[in-house]
């Protein structure tokens, strides 16, 4: 076990902290997520870990660094001595220079990087990521609009945004044993290597990587499923097991997609058939007055047999790669029509899937920080809001590239309610 007094979860978005964040909250820490990074400095004199989204995913990698460095040195002058860096387990943003920053900030010999999720489908092999079993690139997300990728090996990806020497650590290595694959490791450090990157294909490897960090020079770097292995390690006395904590959700469901990846529109469309959503689509070029209107003429008098409601952008689709602006346009939008859905209707829950949508509904619904409660669906990530004189009670997260198609519907499955 490692003992850490106080972690900072560092990702690029509000999704990413929250599902790497949830798992030191699951064994037993308490977590905050904080929406803006002048929440920090309150943090100081507290004994809580703290996840914290950057907003960096769609700057070019110079700007992400330098603002990756900031967020480093300001955690640790509040007494955040040790972080995790969450990077997307697919490689979007700009894991490379984000890395380098944070290794800049923390002085660490290297960074231990691994993006696998096995309990997801998504493993890494000879630095390959697959998603099913089929290469990034080839995948749904690989054409991602906003990053749109030509590679699925990890080591390449990186490149494009640093240039630390980067080393590789395959399953036979992993396998070893744990003072062998020290070994291996101090003697990537001996040569000068900044970047490990590693395999995984099953839990048991990532929970293998995670007992290297107890040598103290290492910076944990990945996506939800190193965090869970990370913190396991770093469990308060009795919670080695991790375990969920009691969550009543509540009807009515507000549901905001703003992914554009295929499986969020396929989630949407099987919600909007389910006939337990009303279902209001904006248009990504509709002013606020318009927004407004559509939400009251849909809601007013609603149907008690649809109890959720669905928000979902049309007319989002573009040929090639979106562009930051874009995306932010869509974000603000679907914002202020949560917010118009919650003047309108009563509303303890809301779902949201995608990060820049999440930050942008949750900074528009007035909520300061959320504390990670619970994972009730891998990568679906329950968090009770701070929110003054509000009655939303419960904000759910999700990142938009995964789950299954009835993923909305069964979430409205676990609620109660209406």
């Amino acid at each position: 076990m490692m003992q850490i007094e106080k972690i900072a979860i560092i990702a690029d978005d509000y999704t990413g902290a929250g599902d790497a964040g949830i798992h030191f909250a699951r064994f037993g820490r308490k977590v905050e997520l904080l929406l803006h990074a002048d929440a920090i400095d309150r943090k100081c004199l507290e004994n809580t870990d703290i996840a914290l989204t950057t907003e960096t995913r769609f700057l070019d990698p110079a700007e992400a660094g330098m603002a990756v460095l900031d967020m480093v040195r300001r955690c640790r002058t509040a007494g955040y001595d040790r972080v995790f860096k969450k990077i997307d387990s697919t490689m979007r943003g700009n894991p490379g220079s984000e890395v380098e920053a944070v290794l800049a900030g923390t002085r660490l010999a290297a960074a231990l990087i691994c993006t696998a999720m096995p309990k997801t489908g998504r493993t890494c092999v000879d630095g390959v990521i697959y998603l099913g079993g089929v290469p990034l690139h080839l995948s749904d997300i690989g054409r991602d609009p906003f990053h749109p990728l030509s590679s699925s090996n990890v080591a390449d990806l990186l490149r494009l945004q640093t240039d630390l020497p980067i080393g590789f650590i395959g399953l036979k290595e992993i396998e070893a044993g744990e003072a062998a694959l020290r070994r291996t490791i101090v003697a990537m450090l001996d040569r000068g290597v900044r970047l490990i990157v590693a395999d995984a294909v099953e839990d048991g490897h990532l929970a293998a990587l995670a007992q290297q960090l107890t040598s103290g020079d290492l910076l944990p770097v990945g996506a939800g499923g190193f965090a869970e292995a990370v913190a396991r390690l770093s469990a308060p006395a009795g919670m080695e097991s991790g375990g969920a904590r009691k969550v009543v959700l509540h009807r009515p469901i507000v549901s905001v997609v703003g992914s554009l990846t295929e499986v969020s529109r396929r989630q949407a469309a099987h919600a909007d058939r389910s006939g337990l959503f009303r279902t209001i689509d904006i248009r990504s070029d509709a002013p606020q007055a318009d927004i407004r209107s559509a939400c009251e003429a849909r809601l007013n008098g609603g149907d008690r047999r649809q109890p959720n409601i669905l928000l979902r952008v049309v007319n989002g689709e573009r040929s090639g790669k979106i562009s930051r602006e874009d995306g932010e346009r869509v974000a603000e939008k679907l914002g202020y029509a949560a917010a118009s859905i919650c003047d309108i209707v009563p509303c303890r829950t809301i779902v949201s899937t995608g990060g820049s949508t999440s930050m942008a509904v949750a900074e528009a619904l007035g909520i300061e920080s959320v504390d990670l409660i619970d994972e009730i669906l891998p990568g679906i990530v329950v968090g009770a809001c701070n929110r003054p004189n509000g009655d939303i009670e419960w904000f759910i997260s999700k990142a938009g590239g995964f789950g299954d198609d009835s993923l909305l519907t069964e979430i409205d499955a676990r609620c109660v309610g209406v």
